[in-house]
């Protein structure tokens, strides 16, 4: 499959979708559009999901990504069984950025805000954090609590599996809620 990659609303360039044994073989090619707010990393979306694709690399003037999604990557992404609808290019995931393409595609005025993005949130646990960074995780914050979350069905591997004693299921969404008090009493186990 051969799907357009937009930033800001406006195509920039292709990404192929190429399925085989082993998962998806994406390869990115887009024009270098100006983004003083950070690197821009390529994610793929159906309605408000967003899943990191990759960081795309400079090679002479352009954007390219080359990489392999395995099946397991993509079943704890929710896209085993769908392709995703939309492509484009992000310092972080917007889950409306599909609704202003959308809304330009319908002939609607495209008035955009322009938002800092939102800081990394980190647990300060070696292995949730690189669960986090993986793009299979999303993260929210709740008090002083960050709140963990991936999709989850009983019968297939899941992205907080590492950290499954801790997790609660509802609506096939597995979550986990990590306080200051779960990273201190990590750290005082690892002595």
């Amino acid at each position: 499959m051969q799907a357009e990659v937009f930033y800001a609303g406006e195509p920039v360039g292709t990404l192929s979708w190429t399925p085989d044994a082993y998962g998806v073989q994406v390869r990115l090619d887009c024009a270098c559009p100006d983004s003083g707010d950070g690197l821009l990393r390529c994610y793929a979306g159906i309605g408000d999901r967003a899943m990191r694709i990759g960081l795309p690399e400079p090679q002479n003037g352009r954007l390219r990504l080359e990489r392999r999604l395995t099946r397991e990557t993509l079943r704890a992404s929710g896209y085993a069984d769908t392709p995703p609808a939309r492509f484009y290019l992000a310092v972080q995931p917007e889950a409306d950025v599909p609704e202003q393409d959308s809304a330009r595609q319908a002939g609607e005025s495209d008035e955009r805000t322009i938002q800092q993005p939102e800081p990394v949130l980190q647990t300060g646990d070696e292995v949730l954090d690189a669960l986090l960074s993986g793009g299979g995780v999303q993260a929210g914050r709740d008090g002083d609590a960050l709140i963990l979350q991936c999709a989850f069905a009983p019968d297939q591997p899941f992205a907080l599996a590492p950290a499954f004693v801790l997790c609660t299921v509802e609506n096939g969404r597995a979550m986990l809620r990590w306080t200051k008090k779960d990273a201190a009493a990590g750290a005082a186990s690892a002595i």
